[in-house]
């Protein structure tokens, strides 16, 4: 399946049987219309989507799309169907509010912050859930109650390692997807979709950040990823991985945290966007700034939330 057939299968897929414009189809997709045209055609020629007023020389004619049957079986290869979140970290500077849980555990108007991640997850059907859990690790078991189907991992190196320690505790099940932080306060779940093409990282475009950022190369792939820079894109903790790509971090990881000096110090997405980049070809996943919130300190979380203003 080609990359602008996937593109309008999914959309299709997601949006359900209605009438389209080719206008509304380029527009949301960002493809020319005569790209989206031809795609269209090519799927309704393989039997992927049911267009009854599709005409050869006229793409669209008004007519509803739907897909079919076939269409399903055909985005199957492409589904997600497990994630692995990465929750053992301290979270220092939201205390006092992660004296006594970590962050990922942090209410925030009612709602713990991984249920923002949880939730999105579950809502395109994805229960194959690992949560990498450190600092004060028995609070996650509060999360079984509503989730009970989730895998728990302990990381008790947490304090002495950066985050690699993590992937290296769930390296098995590195597999085919999403490989996320779970301290990011989620506030547009469609960031997280059914299926996915190609390995990428989400980002938002910035004119300038002092935040981890990247650039991308002219073939369109992650380079300059770096902490501070401009015209790029805001990296946020959220990424999918293909099963190739899988298997090459998989070995990345194990080699770099065994074999390299101070491999233990490093973040895990160094790895594949930086010490060994000519191996990935990562692509960005675009995201608006106010899908997710970062919430880097205590008065950031006081802003949010007012009743964390009258603690100390």
């Amino acid at each position: 399946m080609t990359r602008y057939q996937f593109d309008l299968l999914t959309y299709f897929e997601k949006l359900g049987k209605r009438t389209y414009s080719i206008r509304i189809i380029s527009d949301s997709l960002k493809l020319s219309g005569t790209a989206a045209g031809k795609a269209l055609e090519e799927l309704s020629d393989e039997g992927l989507i049911s267009v009854p007023d599709l005409v050869k020389g006229n793409p669209f004619n008004g007519g509803e799309i739907s897909v079919t049957e076939k269409g399903l079986q055909a985005l199957e290869p492409y589904r997600v169907k497990s994630a692995v979140i990465m929750a053992a970290g301290f979270g220092s500077r939201m205390m006092p509010a992660t004296s006594d849980r970590p962050k990922p555990l942090v209410s925030v108007n009612g709602k713990r912050i991984i249920e923002t991640l949880l939730d999105a997850l579950i809502s395109v059907g994805i229960q194959d859930i690992t949560i990498v859990r450190g600092y004060k690790k028995e609070r996650f078991d509060d999360l079984l109650p509503k989730y009970p189907f989730l895998n728990l991992i302990d990381n008790d190196i947490y304090d002495k390692t950066n985050n690699i320690s993590s992937a290296m505790a769930a390296l098995k099940k590195i597999d085919t997807c999403y490989l996320c932080e779970a301290d990011l306060y989620i506030t547009n779940p469609e960031i997280i979709t059914k299926y996915q093409y190609a390995s990428n990282i989400l980002g938002s475009w910035s004119r300038e950040t002092d935040d981890w950022s990247y650039r991308l190369d002219e073939k369109g792939h992650i380079t300059d990823y770096q902490k501070g820079n401009t015209n790029c894109w805001n990296y946020y903790g959220i990424s999918y991985w293909t099963k190739e790509d899988s298997a090459k971090l998989r070995e990345d990881f194990r080699q770099v945290y065994e074999e390299e000096k101070d491999g233990h110090d490093f973040f895990w997405e160094f790895i594949p966007l930086v010490l060994r980049k000519e191996k990935y070809g990562v692509e960005v996943r675009e995201c608006q700034k106010s899908d997710i919130m970062e919430i880097d300190n205590y008065y950031e979380l006081a802003q949010l939330d007012p009743s964390y203003r009258t603690k100390e």
